[in-house]
């Protein structure tokens, strides 16, 4: 239950103190003979909290504050990385990193549950739960950053051949990305493209 005093101004600057204190505390780095890699995680748990605070998205940015917080005192061996607490918020962060990964490999068709599992030094199963988490699969994240990149390159200025976009997002063919883009919109990408944002 939440009391007067919780939802004061003077909590909510609190607050606001609370997590820009989480931030530069994060963001002042860990020590330098630490060879964890969980720097990296991190890094991308900052980055989604950039963006969240970009665009307005209030309902992520405490999680992403507690996640950074967590992630640093780890780092900083203030939290043992094998406790809930930290088991949780490497979970996070790996994650995290995944979807940063797939984004910066995006264009490649050969692009792979395995390949991103190397890349975190995580296993496959278990990038298969990291996922099963969100409600949307490897493959499911992965056709639906393809898709919103498509999207995005089909209304750019001047217009680029609809092939070239269907390899810069990493569809193996113009067939397969006809196919999955006509089924996700409803409109062919020259239909998509023409009816305009």
């Amino acid at each position: 239950m939440r009391t007067k005093l919780e939802d004061s101004p003077h909590t909510r600057a609190g607050d606001a103190l609370d997590q820009a204190a989480a931030i530069e505390f994060a963001r002042q780095g860990a020590p330098t003979t630490s060879n964890r890699g969980w720097a990296p995680l991190l890094d991308a748990c900052l980055a989604d909290f950039k963006e969240a605070t970009e665009a307005g998205d209030t309902a992520s940015i405490p999680v992403l504050v507690k996640i950074i917080a967590d992630l640093a005192l780890i780092e900083r061996g203030a939290i043992r990385p094998g406790s809930r607490r930290a088991q949780q918020a490497l979970r996070v962060g790996r994650l995290s990193l995944a979807r940063r990964l797939i984004a910066r490999h995006l264009a490649k068709p050969a692009l792979s549950p395995g390949m991103v599992a190397e890349m975190l030094g995580v296993s496959i199963r278990y990038l298969h739960v990291l996922f099963e988490a969100t409600g949307a699969s490897f493959s499911q994240t992965v056709t639906a950053q393809r898709l919103s990149e498509s999207r995005r390159l089909l209304c750019e200025k001047p217009p680029r051949p609809i092939a070239d976009v269907a390899l810069t997002c990493g569809f193996g063919s113009l067939a397969t990305f006809y196919r999955i883009f006509s089924a996700s919109e409803g409109l062919t990408p020259g239909e998509y493209r023409a009816a305009g944002p």
